[in-house]
């Protein structure tokens, strides 16, 4: 796999920027690569484009539910320690602190 900086003029394919996880398409006649001369390209063989388009929306597709999951219980979490924070801080700050009954 070559490697090639920004502004270089490029043929025609498939180029990686590492850096920004970023995939660049050079269409039919080439083209040259955006960014500055501090971004590099890594060209990206055909074949190994076409395995892994699918194996990553494979990975997409089985790591979603965990990701949902994860979010639910750190939401869950958040307003348990939250809850359990009022819940010290009147215990600690004693019946003092409590509303008044009028009456």
């Amino acid at each position: 796999m070559a490697r090639y900086h920004g502004n270089d003029r490029v043929k025609v394919g498939f180029y990686w920027n590492p850096s920004q996880w970023e995939i660049i398409t050079i269409p039919k006649g080439g083209g040259v690569l955006p960014g500055g001369d501090d971004l590099r390209y890594v060209r990206l063989p055909l074949p190994l484009v076409m395995l892994l388009g699918p194996l990553m929306g494979a990975l997409y597709v089985v790591f979603l539910p965990f990701i949902g999951f994860a979010m639910v219980f750190g939401f869950a979490g958040r307003k348990l320690l939250l809850l359990a924070r009022r819940t010290v801080g009147n215990l600690l700050a004693g019946p003092e602190a409590a509303p008044k009954e009028e009456g």
